[in-house]
Protein backbone atom coordinates (compact mmCIF):
# COMPACT_ATOMS: atom_id res chain seq x y z
CA UNK A 1 0.00 0.00 0.00
CA UNK A 2 1.23 3.62 -0.73
CA UNK A 3 2.61 5.39 2.36
CA UNK A 4 -0.39 7.10 2.51
CA UNK A 5 -2.60 4.78 3.14
CA UNK A 6 -0.55 3.29 5.79
CA UNK A 7 -0.86 6.59 7.72
CA UNK A 8 -5.29 6.31 7.38
CA UNK A 9 -4.75 3.07 8.86
CA UNK A 10 -2.40 4.08 11.49
CA UNK A 11 -5.21 7.01 12.39
CA UNK A 12 -7.57 3.98 12.99
CA UNK A 13 -5.59 2.11 15.15
CA UNK A 14 -4.73 5.23 16.63
CA UNK A 15 -8.47 5.31 17.65
CA UNK A 16 -7.74 1.86 19.35
CA UNK A 17 -4.66 2.31 21.54
CA UNK A 18 -6.63 5.66 22.70
CA UNK A 19 -8.89 4.21 23.89
CA UNK A 20 -6.96 1.68 25.70
CA UNK A 21 -5.10 4.71 26.96
CA UNK A 22 -8.66 5.87 28.49
CA UNK A 23 -9.41 2.68 29.51
CA UNK A 24 -6.07 1.82 31.72
CA UNK A 25 -5.09 5.17 33.04
CA UNK A 26 -7.34 4.97 36.77
CA UNK A 27 -5.37 2.12 37.83
CA UNK A 28 -1.45 3.98 36.53
CA UNK A 29 0.74 3.27 40.05
CA UNK A 30 -1.66 1.14 41.67
CA UNK A 31 0.66 -1.89 41.81
CA UNK A 32 -1.82 -3.98 39.22
CA UNK A 33 0.26 -5.40 36.90
CA UNK A 34 -2.26 -8.10 36.89
CA UNK A 35 -5.24 -6.31 36.25
CA UNK A 36 -4.02 -3.67 34.10
CA UNK A 37 -2.53 -5.90 31.49
CA UNK A 38 -6.28 -7.38 31.51
CA UNK A 39 -8.38 -3.85 30.80
CA UNK A 40 -6.14 -3.28 27.95
CA UNK A 41 -6.28 -6.31 26.41
CA UNK A 42 -9.71 -6.62 26.41
CA UNK A 43 -9.84 -2.80 25.32
CA UNK A 44 -7.36 -3.38 22.53
CA UNK A 45 -9.58 -6.78 21.61
CA UNK A 46 -12.56 -4.65 21.57
CA UNK A 47 -11.55 -1.67 19.46
CA UNK A 48 -10.03 -3.89 17.02
CA UNK A 49 -13.33 -5.74 16.29
CA UNK A 50 -14.79 -2.83 15.22
CA UNK A 51 -12.22 -2.08 12.35
CA UNK A 52 -12.86 -2.77 8.82
CA UNK A 53 -9.98 -5.09 8.24
CA UNK A 54 -9.22 -8.29 8.85
CA UNK A 55 -6.04 -8.04 11.15
CA UNK A 56 -4.21 -11.64 12.26
CA UNK A 57 -2.03 -10.82 15.40
CA UNK A 58 1.54 -12.39 14.58
CA UNK A 59 3.16 -11.50 17.50
CA UNK A 60 0.72 -10.97 20.96
CA UNK A 61 0.75 -11.76 24.44
CA UNK A 62 0.62 -15.45 24.95
CA UNK A 63 -0.25 -18.52 23.11
CA UNK A 64 -3.94 -19.58 21.85
CA UNK A 65 -4.39 -21.84 25.54
CA UNK A 66 -3.46 -18.47 27.44
CA UNK A 67 -6.60 -16.26 26.51
CA UNK A 68 -8.16 -13.84 27.14
CA UNK A 69 -4.22 -12.47 26.53
CA UNK A 70 -4.25 -11.24 22.37
CA UNK A 71 -2.81 -14.57 21.23
CA UNK A 72 -0.38 -15.28 18.04
CA UNK A 73 -3.04 -16.33 15.45
CA UNK A 74 -5.90 -14.37 16.19
CA UNK A 75 -8.29 -13.29 13.79
CA UNK A 76 -9.58 -9.99 14.54
CA UNK A 77 -11.45 -6.62 12.88
CA UNK A 78 -14.89 -7.02 10.76
CA UNK A 79 -13.31 -8.09 7.63
CA UNK A 80 -11.39 -5.96 4.52
CA UNK A 81 -7.64 -5.61 3.69
CA UNK A 82 -5.61 -8.19 5.56
CA UNK A 83 -3.15 -7.05 8.08
CA UNK A 84 -0.21 -8.57 10.04
CA UNK A 85 -0.54 -7.26 13.78
CA UNK A 86 2.05 -7.16 16.31
CA UNK A 87 0.46 -5.73 19.77
CA UNK A 88 1.84 -5.03 22.91
CA UNK A 89 -1.35 -3.39 24.87
CA UNK A 90 1.00 -2.24 27.60
CA UNK A 91 3.95 -1.65 26.82
CA UNK A 92 6.45 -1.04 30.07
CA UNK A 93 3.65 -3.01 32.12
CA UNK A 94 6.01 -2.27 35.24
CA UNK A 95 6.35 0.91 34.69
CA UNK A 96 2.79 1.81 34.61
CA UNK A 97 2.28 -0.39 37.84
CA UNK A 98 4.66 1.48 39.76
CA UNK A 99 3.75 5.01 37.94
CA UNK A 100 6.94 5.48 36.31
CA UNK A 101 7.48 7.10 32.80
CA UNK A 102 7.48 5.44 29.41
CA UNK A 103 4.32 3.42 29.48
CA UNK A 104 2.51 3.39 26.42
CA UNK A 105 0.14 1.31 24.05
CA UNK A 106 1.88 -0.11 21.22
CA UNK A 107 0.07 -1.49 17.40
CA UNK A 108 2.24 -2.15 14.76
CA UNK A 109 0.34 -3.41 11.45
CA UNK A 110 2.26 -4.53 8.25
CA UNK A 111 1.30 -6.01 5.40
CA UNK A 112 -0.01 -9.81 5.09
CA UNK A 113 2.43 -12.22 5.78
CA UNK A 114 5.35 -9.91 5.69
CA UNK A 115 5.86 -10.29 9.80
CA UNK A 116 8.37 -12.68 10.62
CA UNK A 117 7.51 -14.89 13.60
CA UNK A 118 9.75 -15.23 16.68
CA UNK A 119 9.25 -17.40 19.72
CA UNK A 120 8.02 -15.81 22.85
CA UNK A 121 11.36 -15.11 24.17
CA UNK A 122 15.05 -12.90 24.03
CA UNK A 123 16.51 -11.56 21.11
CA UNK A 124 20.43 -10.36 20.88
CA UNK A 125 19.77 -6.71 19.48
CA UNK A 126 22.18 -4.07 18.20
CA UNK A 127 20.54 -0.55 16.50
CA UNK A 128 23.22 2.37 15.02
CA UNK A 129 23.79 4.29 12.45
CA UNK A 130 23.19 3.13 9.22
CA UNK A 131 26.25 3.93 8.12
CA UNK A 132 28.13 2.59 10.57
CA UNK A 133 26.71 -0.82 9.89
CA UNK A 134 29.39 -3.39 10.32
CA UNK A 135 27.14 -6.17 8.51
CA UNK A 136 25.78 -9.33 9.86
CA UNK A 137 28.88 -10.80 11.74
CA UNK A 138 28.43 -7.85 13.91
CA UNK A 139 27.83 -9.68 16.82
CA UNK A 140 30.95 -11.64 16.28
CA UNK A 141 33.15 -8.43 16.06
CA UNK A 142 34.99 -6.78 19.29
CA UNK A 143 32.76 -4.25 20.61
CA UNK A 144 35.40 -1.49 21.24
CA UNK A 145 35.35 -1.70 17.26
CA UNK A 146 31.54 -1.43 16.65
CA UNK A 147 32.10 1.71 19.14
CA UNK A 148 34.64 3.12 17.12
CA UNK A 149 32.71 3.03 14.09
CA UNK A 150 29.87 4.37 15.46
CA UNK A 151 32.21 7.51 16.66
CA UNK A 152 33.69 8.06 13.24
CA UNK A 153 30.11 7.97 11.66
CA UNK A 154 29.07 10.68 14.03
CA UNK A 155 32.22 12.59 14.27
CA UNK A 156 32.49 12.66 17.84
CA UNK A 157 34.59 10.63 20.49
CA UNK A 158 34.10 7.25 21.48
CA UNK A 159 34.14 9.15 25.01
CA UNK A 160 31.01 10.80 23.80
CA UNK A 161 28.90 7.91 22.79
CA UNK A 162 26.07 6.55 25.07
CA UNK A 163 24.61 3.53 24.54
CA UNK A 164 21.14 2.43 25.99
CA UNK A 165 21.50 -1.23 28.29
CA UNK A 166 18.91 -3.01 30.09
CA UNK A 167 20.22 -3.42 33.61
CA UNK A 168 20.14 -7.01 34.09
CA UNK A 169 22.74 -9.69 35.06
CA UNK A 170 23.23 -11.02 31.36
CA UNK A 171 24.41 -7.65 29.83
CA UNK A 172 27.20 -7.89 32.91
CA UNK A 173 30.07 -8.36 30.17
CA UNK A 174 28.79 -5.92 27.46
CA UNK A 175 28.54 -2.92 30.09
CA UNK A 176 32.11 -3.66 30.71
CA UNK A 177 33.15 -3.76 27.37
CA UNK A 178 31.52 -0.63 27.26
CA UNK A 179 33.07 1.33 29.58
CA UNK A 180 36.50 0.00 29.17
CA UNK A 181 36.28 1.55 25.61
CA UNK A 182 35.78 4.47 26.61
CA UNK A 183 31.71 5.05 26.40
CA UNK A 184 29.46 5.64 28.51
CA UNK A 185 25.74 3.36 29.55
CA UNK A 186 22.35 4.58 30.16
CA UNK A 187 20.75 1.62 32.03
CA UNK A 188 16.79 1.37 32.00
CA UNK A 189 14.53 -1.36 33.56
CA UNK A 190 12.18 -1.94 30.96
CA UNK A 191 11.57 0.23 27.71
CA UNK A 192 13.44 -0.93 24.58
CA UNK A 193 10.88 0.66 22.44
CA UNK A 194 10.49 3.72 24.04
CA UNK A 195 13.89 4.00 24.50
CA UNK A 196 14.75 3.34 20.95
CA UNK A 197 12.09 6.42 19.73
CA UNK A 198 14.19 8.93 22.53
CA UNK A 199 17.06 7.76 19.60
CA UNK A 200 14.76 8.34 17.17
CA UNK A 201 13.32 11.63 18.09
CA UNK A 202 16.09 13.68 19.44
CA UNK A 203 18.74 12.74 17.41
CA UNK A 204 21.18 15.13 18.93
CA UNK A 205 20.16 14.20 22.62
CA UNK A 206 22.15 12.03 24.53
CA UNK A 207 21.79 8.46 23.60
CA UNK A 208 23.17 6.92 20.51
CA UNK A 209 22.70 3.49 20.68
CA UNK A 210 20.71 0.77 21.97
CA UNK A 211 22.55 -2.69 22.57
CA UNK A 212 21.92 -6.12 24.31
CA UNK A 213 19.42 -8.90 24.71
CA UNK A 214 15.68 -7.35 24.89
CA UNK A 215 12.46 -9.15 24.10
CA UNK A 216 12.28 -10.81 20.90
CA UNK A 217 8.40 -9.17 19.86
CA UNK A 218 10.17 -5.56 20.77
CA UNK A 219 12.81 -6.41 18.43
CA UNK A 220 10.64 -6.51 15.37
CA UNK A 221 9.04 -3.37 16.50
CA UNK A 222 12.59 -1.74 16.50
CA UNK A 223 13.92 -3.36 13.53
CA UNK A 224 10.71 -1.65 11.46
CA UNK A 225 11.35 1.68 13.18
CA UNK A 226 15.20 1.48 11.83
CA UNK A 227 13.84 1.34 8.29
CA UNK A 228 12.22 4.55 9.33
CA UNK A 229 14.55 6.68 10.88
CA UNK A 230 17.90 6.12 8.62
CA UNK A 231 19.31 3.66 11.09
CA UNK A 232 20.24 0.20 11.17
CA UNK A 233 18.91 -2.96 13.10
CA UNK A 234 20.29 -6.53 13.36
CA UNK A 235 18.68 -9.46 15.44
CA UNK A 236 19.36 -12.89 16.46
CA UNK A 237 17.04 -14.86 18.65
CA UNK A 238 19.01 -15.70 21.91
CA UNK A 239 16.46 -18.41 23.68
CA UNK A 240 16.10 -18.88 27.30
CA UNK A 241 15.12 -22.58 27.47
CA UNK A 242 15.01 -25.36 25.47
CA UNK A 243 11.24 -25.28 23.76
CA UNK A 244 12.11 -21.67 22.57
CA UNK A 245 15.50 -23.34 20.92
CA UNK A 246 13.36 -25.93 19.00
CA UNK A 247 10.44 -23.38 18.19
CA UNK A 248 13.99 -20.90 16.66
CA UNK A 249 15.04 -23.98 15.03
CA UNK A 250 11.50 -24.80 13.49
CA UNK A 251 11.09 -21.06 12.16
CA UNK A 252 14.30 -22.03 10.58
CA UNK A 253 16.00 -18.32 12.45
CA UNK A 254 18.48 -20.35 15.19
CA UNK A 255 21.53 -18.79 15.27
CA UNK A 256 20.90 -16.71 12.27
CA UNK A 257 21.26 -12.53 12.42
CA UNK A 258 18.39 -10.64 10.28
CA UNK A 259 18.60 -7.16 9.49
CA UNK A 260 14.99 -4.69 10.34
CA UNK A 261 13.70 -5.26 6.73
CA UNK A 262 14.29 -9.15 6.87
CA UNK A 263 11.96 -9.58 10.30
CA UNK A 264 9.69 -7.39 8.61
CA UNK A 265 9.56 -7.29 4.96
CA UNK A 266 6.90 -5.11 4.02
CA UNK A 267 5.35 -1.91 4.48
CA UNK A 268 3.30 -0.78 7.60
CA UNK A 269 2.69 1.78 10.56
CA UNK A 270 3.49 1.66 13.99
CA UNK A 271 0.92 3.44 16.46
CA UNK A 272 1.95 4.50 19.88
CA UNK A 273 -0.40 6.29 22.50
CA UNK A 274 1.61 7.04 25.94
CA UNK A 275 0.13 6.48 29.18
CA UNK A 276 3.08 8.01 31.39
CA UNK A 277 5.11 10.72 30.01
CA UNK A 278 8.28 10.07 28.25
CA UNK A 279 11.07 12.31 26.69
CA UNK A 280 9.23 12.00 23.30
CA UNK A 281 5.82 11.35 23.90
CA UNK A 282 3.24 12.73 26.97
CA UNK A 283 1.29 10.81 28.74
CA UNK A 284 -2.43 10.80 29.67
CA UNK A 285 -3.79 13.69 30.64
CA UNK A 286 -6.95 14.19 33.48
CA UNK A 287 -8.99 17.64 34.31
CA UNK A 288 -11.93 17.01 36.66
CA UNK A 289 -15.01 18.89 35.74
CA UNK A 290 -17.34 17.73 39.14
CA UNK A 291 -17.73 14.32 38.56
CA UNK A 292 -16.56 14.37 34.69
CA UNK A 293 -13.18 13.78 33.69
CA UNK A 294 -11.75 15.01 30.26
CA UNK A 295 -8.97 13.02 29.13
CA UNK A 296 -6.11 14.21 26.60
CA UNK A 297 -3.81 11.74 25.01
CA UNK A 298 -0.94 12.12 22.38
CA UNK A 299 -0.34 9.33 19.89
CA UNK A 300 2.48 8.77 17.26
CA UNK A 301 2.05 7.27 13.60
CA UNK A 302 5.10 6.34 12.16
CA UNK A 303 5.38 4.55 8.84
CA UNK A 304 8.05 4.20 6.94
CA UNK A 305 7.93 7.95 5.67
CA UNK A 306 6.96 9.84 7.58
CA UNK A 307 5.80 10.65 11.50
CA UNK A 308 2.48 12.03 12.55
CA UNK A 309 1.91 13.27 15.96
CA UNK A 310 -1.86 13.68 17.38
CA UNK A 311 -3.73 14.87 20.03
CA UNK A 312 -6.83 13.65 21.25
CA UNK A 313 -9.56 14.30 23.73
CA UNK A 314 -12.42 12.30 25.13
CA UNK A 315 -11.46 10.12 21.78
CA UNK A 316 -11.63 12.78 19.72
CA UNK A 317 -8.56 13.78 17.60
CA UNK A 318 -7.26 17.61 16.67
Amino acid sequence: MPDSIWIETGKSLAMVTDSVARAVIPLSGKNDRNGADHVCVEQMRSSLNQLPYEMYVVIGEGEKDEAPMLYSGEKLGQGGPGLDLIVDPLECTSNFAKGLPDSMCVILAAEKDSVMHVPGTYMEQILLPLAADPGPEVFDLPRAEILKRVSQVLSIPVSELCVIVQNRPRHEHLIQEIRAAGASVALIESGSISAACDIFARPDGRYNMLWGSFGAPEGLVLGFLSRANGYRFYGRIDPHNEKTIQEAKELDIFEKVLRGDQWISGSGVLVMTGLHDSTWLRGVRRKHKGDKIDYTTSTVIWSLGQKLELECSNGRFH
